[in-house]
């Protein structure tokens, strides 16, 4: 695998997307992603591939990730064909619907911070920020995002969660 290493990344519970006159401000470019859970195996018990399009380009990825601890995750990941893409489906995780979301992607206060705003469940908004340390300083977040709450640690808004059908964390909200 090329990208070897370690995903440290923080997620904040968003009350609602920012307006298109927001994201504009911010300076953000979206991307549509659409990544499906694979069948897991014994070596790679979470393994998804990934097709993002933006700026007038396609990239797909194979991604294999294993939790750590806290916020760390070990992940392996490579560029794959765009046409081994619907190859791979083939292996699609029966259990887990495919996670579709528009990804808003700025830069702001020193931190690229990209904001995921999901086809399903409807209204959902999550604003994710990778960072090289385990403990980084707490960062400077856009006056414009209504955070809810931290939601680094907890399952229910981790993609692979987010992917089983008939999952909603918005159900409690």
């Amino acid at each position: 695998m090329t990208g070897t290493g370690l995903e440290i990344e923080r997620k904040w519970l968003l009350a609602e997307a920012p307006s298109a006159a927001d994201l504009q401000a911010l300076g953000a470019r979206a991307i549509r992603i659409e990544q499906v859970y694979l069948r897991p195996t014994p070596s790679a018990p979470v393994r998804r591939i990934r097709r993002s399009e933006g700026d007038g380009r396609t990239e797909c990825t194979y991604t294999e990730k294993a939790a750590l601890s806290g916020i760390v995750r070990e992940e392996r990941e490579h560029a794959i064909d765009p046409a081994e893409y619907p190859r791979l489906l083939a292996e699609a995780d029966a259990g887990r619907r495919p996670v579709r979301k528009t990804r808003h992607v700025f830069a702001y206060e020193g931190n690229v911070l990209e904001l995921d705003v999901f086809e399903q469940p409807p209204g959902l908004v999550l604003l994710e920020i990778e960072f090289d340390r385990e403990d980084p300083p707490e960062p400077a977040l856009p006056p414009q995002l209504r955070v809810v709450r931290e939601v680094s640690t907890d399952p229910s808004y981790f993609n692979v969660t987010l992917a089983q059908w008939g999952f909603d964390p918005t159900r409690d909200a």
